[in-house]
């Protein structure tokens, strides 16, 4: 219908025909017709319907576990206890 509006109106006014229901085309009104003329079922079900709902899952991805060995270090409390290194004195140029 687009096509067919657009040879006799602007693009946008096509568009504008095509979609605001007030120009409906032969393809419209058959599915009008038809829509009118399906059978309403007259029965009402005995028995309420039941609603289900299902949830989205949560899938988590979780990475495979690696053993990592850290560097082992030896501190002792000997160590521990020294005074810092001092550095060299400076010589003073002059």
């Amino acid at each position: 219908m687009i096509i067919d509006y657009s040879m006799r109106a602007p693009l946008r006014q096509a568009i504008t025909q095509t979609f605001d229901g007030a120009h409906p085309c032969s393809l419209c009104h058959a599915v009008s017709t038809g829509k009118n003329s399906e059978k309403k079922p007259d029965l009402q079900w005995s028995t309420p319907k039941i609603d289900m709902i299902c949830g989205p899952r949560a899938i988590r991805l979780v990475p495979p576990f690696r053993r990592f060995d850290y560097a082992s270090a030896d501190f002792s409390f000997f160590d521990i206890r020294q005074s810092p290194l001092v550095p060299p004195p400076r010589v003073m140029p002059g």
